[in-house]
């Protein structure tokens, strides 16, 4: 991410209004754009589809697009945390001619252990017409695909592919839906939304082809990276586990929906949540833009120092930098978000009664806002961590969230529907905690972690 930030910031370097404002959109749409373009699809397909469709048709289509995304993010973050490590030291070692063979492995990888999960679930266990149940498996592996394919894509720093092609994508499900929904119902909806990502899948992968032209050679190979950086695809696994448990959990709630496809669901926690998670689209553009940049450029100028043999006062002084910029860095984080935040909080019943939602997620919606800005500050010290190398306290810091967000989620769903959301936020805040600790005695010790905890020679 931080080489696509190099690459915006050149719109900057234009010194006018337009410059900035393209490479803080651009930002937004390379760090949040697939995710936004999907809930801004999802949204106007149930609009849309509310003209025409029962109300049951279209939670059909809702619920399984939340399972999909929710359990192939889970299931398949160990294999493109992986890949993504890998292809890393592809590129590294100037081999990157086998990221082709790579990327098809991992494709493989995903798509038979996945299969062994998703196919069982549709066709054994929900209850669905049959071309509902062929819709959402190819809806499932797509995802699943899109996934994988946005790693590659966001290492050629393309992000003006990147952002037509989601685009494009979407607005093509919306087209296809129209024609689709009114025939078919709820299927017409799955494969109407397939078709737009169908498009998105293929452009991404042909991308990837045309960048990595040679023949494919050694798909598995980065199987053997497994054992050597398990802490890198557990730490994926958990976390990604840790951003949906508050969800399951309040899947069992009272309020929860039981659908005559067998499916659980508890929609208006839900909505809150995705709604909330919306709030640190500005975070999350500040970060790729300028934060990651600006510590990336004085984190590779302390490395490179140490590989010159450089005198101790010249590592000093690149350690001063490091922090300098993580400080001023996370003054203008806590600047814009926390004002995004109060803004949105004191807001709320304004901003949900315009959407038309209901205020039976208002005390969610607020929790989950304040969870959210803190969540986003613990990735972004996670991303340092990750920085850095130190994979157990990564992992650690992933675990941590996990543990706590279940707990604290239990209590809430205990608590009752006020307190809905309040254990994510007061989990998010611990794990942002946590993460700071971590993060913070790294870095002031940095020196002492290179030459003495992280030499090899020393071990």
């Amino acid at each position: 991410m931080a080489g696509i930030g190099f690459v915006l910031r050149k719109l900057a370097i234009r010194d006018d209004l337009a410059g900035i404002f393209q490479g803080y959109l651009y930002a937004a749409i390379i760090s949040s754009g697939p995710w936004l373009f999907t809930i801004i699809c999802i949204g106007a397909l149930v609009t849309i589809g509310s003209q025409f469709l029962y109300q049951e048709e279209l939670t059909n289509f809702r619920i399984i697009i939340i399972y999909n995304f929710a359990f192939s993010l889970v299931f398949s973050a160990p294999v493109f945390m992986i890949a993504t490590r890998y292809l890393a030291d592809l590129i590294y070692a100037e081999q990157a001619e086998r990221a082709t063979g790579m990327y098809l492995g991992a494709l493989t990888v995903l798509f038979g252990a996945q299969g062994l999960v998703v196919v069982p679930f549709y066709y054994g266990y929900a209850e669905l017409l049959p071309l509902e149940r062929f819709g959402a498996v190819t809806n499932y592996f797509l995802i699943t695909g899109i996934w994988l394919g946005s790693v590659f894509v966001t290492a050629l720093k393309d992000y003006q592919m990147v952002t037509r092609t989601f685009a494009f994508g979407m607005a093509l499900s919306l087209v296809a839906t129209l024609f689709m929904a009114p025939v078919l119902g709820s299927a017409g909806m799955l494969l109407g939304f397939n078709v737009g990502l169908m498009v998105i899948f293929f452009s991404l992968s042909a991308r990837v082809f045309a960048e990595y032209p040679d023949p494919p050679e050694m798909p598995f190979a980065f199987l053997g990276h497994f054992p050597r950086y398990w802490e890198i695809a557990l730490s994926g696994l958990i976390y990604n586990l840790a951003i949906w448990v508050d969800k399951w959990i309040m899947w069992f709630s009272p309020e929860r929906e039981l659908h005559a496809n067998r499916l659980i669901s508890s929609p208006d926690y839900d909505s809150a949540m995705f709604l909330a998670y919306l709030s640190v689209v500005p975070a999350m553009a500040l970060f790729t833009f300028n934060i990651e940049t600006r510590f990336y450029e004085r984190y590779l100028r302390f490395y490179q120092d140490v590989q010159k043999h450089a005198t101790y006062d010249r590592l000093a002084f690149d350690h001063a930098q490091i922090w300098q910029a993580m400080s001023a860095s996370a003054r203008s984080l806590l600047v814009l978000q926390v004002t995004v935040t109060v803004v949105v909080v004191l807001f709320a019943p304004q901003l949900l009664d315009f959407l038309g939602i209901s205020f039976m997620q208002l005390g969610a919606f607020r929790f989950g806002v304040l969870g959210a800005m803190f969540h986003v500050f613990a990735l972004f010290l996670m991303t340092v961590l990750s920085y850095f190398d130190v994979r157990r306290q990564t992992l650690a810091v992933a675990a941590f969230f996990l543990v706590s967000n279940t707990l604290l989620s239990g209590l809430s769903l205990h608590l009752g529907i006020a307190w809905y959301g309040f254990g994510y936020a007061v989990s998010a805040i611990l794990t942002f905690g946590f993460a700071y600790v971590l993060a913070t005695r790294h870095m002031l010790n940095l020196p002492y972690q290179t030459f003495i905890v992280r030499n090899a020679s020393v071990e």
